[in-house]
């Protein structure tokens, strides 16, 4: 099952991250101020919400 991945060379680290408040399952969580936001694998589906949320394009879904 494919599951979200943020790419932290992409990632501009949002305020207030798009693909984090799109996520049904509260996945997507930042760790601090100056990195990427991170994906808890353990709770992320694949739906993919947060990709089409993401506006510079650093989330994409790859097989877990």
């Amino acid at each position: 099952m494919p599951k979200a991945f943020i790419d932290p060379d992409k990632c501009v680290r949002c305020v207030k991250c798009h693909a984090a408040r799109a996520c049904p399952k509260n996945a997507i969580f930042r760790i601090s101020d100056e990195e990427a936001n991170v994906v808890d694998m353990a709770h992320c589906h694949g739906c993919g919400d947060c990709v089409s949320k993401c506006p510079v394009h650093a989330v994409i879904l790859r097989d877990g």
